[in-house]
This record gives structure tokens, sequence and C-alpha cells, in this order.
């Protein structure tokens, strides 16, 4: 399953994909939720872990949603 739409949106959208896939290698949600609660002072990972939020503007930045809410609706 995972093939087939990967190979879609590799046709549609091949840079888009490469660099969600470079991201997701470079900064594993583990890793990103280390760093936050190595240097948080005083913020707290209350609903959202902040590899969720990386993950979410990530999928804004790169064009692949078109906002930060469609991002978050469609993540549920």
């Amino acid at each position: 399953m995972w093939d087939e739409i990967l190979a879609r949106f590799e046709k549609q959208a091949p840079a888009s994909v490469m660099a969600r896939l470079v991201l997701e290698r470079a900064m594993p949600a583990a890793w990103v939720d280390e760093v936050f609660e190595t240097n948080r002072q005083r913020q707290y990972p209350w609903e959202l872990l902040f590899s969720t939020v990386v993950e979410l503007m990530s999928l804004v930045s790169l064009g692949l949603r078109p906002s930060l809410h469609a991002a978050a609706r469609q993540m549920d």
C-alpha cells in the first residue's frame, strides 16, 4: 500500500517527497523530543509532542499542506 502511495507522490512532486524523506531521516522524532526535553525551560509537552509540531510545520513549509490547520486536521 505505501509503495503505491509513495510512487504516486514521486511522480507528482518528487522534490517534496525527497525533502520530506531527508528530513525524516535527519531528524527522527525521538531525537527532536529529546532535544526539546534537554533544553526546555518552562515549556511542557501537554497535548502535542514537540516532534509533532516539527512534523506539522515541515508539511506546511515543504508545500505538502496549504496551512498548519490543514496539516493538523489531516493528521487526526
